[in-house]
């Protein structure tokens, strides 16, 4: 497997964020952005925490946290090019950086292989919200 690691997002990787975002297959609603413009303000919003996931030295997707009504969501998009493995890996490090729980993901309902990512990490299905599925990674005891 390829060395996986997300990094702050910094102004020049944009271009290579927005484009690996642009090509991503997955359906993660808060990770559609209409153009260039529209992902530049969102990563500039205070509440979007934005990492690049860099596979070997490469840009390869996005990785964030951000604040939705008062709670704590994950997204993720990733290029069709990067390793298979590379979407679990990345939320796998989000995941470990965000010590918030209870951890949310929202997902559209077809989108298998993003269901598939969360169950790898140990998001459970928590709810449905139109054709998006809401998943939560619960707390733990200690």
């Amino acid at each position: 497997m390829p060395h996986i690691e997300l990094r702050d997002l910094r102004n020049h990787d944009r271009d290579a964020a927005f484009q690996a975002v642009s090509a991503s297959t997955s359906a993660w609603p808060r990770a559609a952005f209409a153009d260039r413009e529209a992902f530049d303000a969102w990563a500039a919003d205070d509440k979007v925490d934005a990492h690049v996931v860099v596979e070997d030295g490469s840009v390869v997707g996005v990785a964030a946290a951000l604040d939705v009504d008062g709670d704590r969501e994950i997204l993720l998009a990733v290029s069709p090019s990067a390793h298979g493995d590379a979407p679990t890996e990345a939320v796998r490090l989000l995941t470990a950086r965000e010590a918030e729980r209870p951890l949310y993901a929202c997902v559209s309902a077809d989108d298998e292989p993003s269901h598939a990512v969360l169950a790898r990490i140990g998001f459970v299905e928590h709810g449905r919200d139109g054709d998006d599925v809401v998943y939560v990674l619960p707390p733990t005891l200690e």
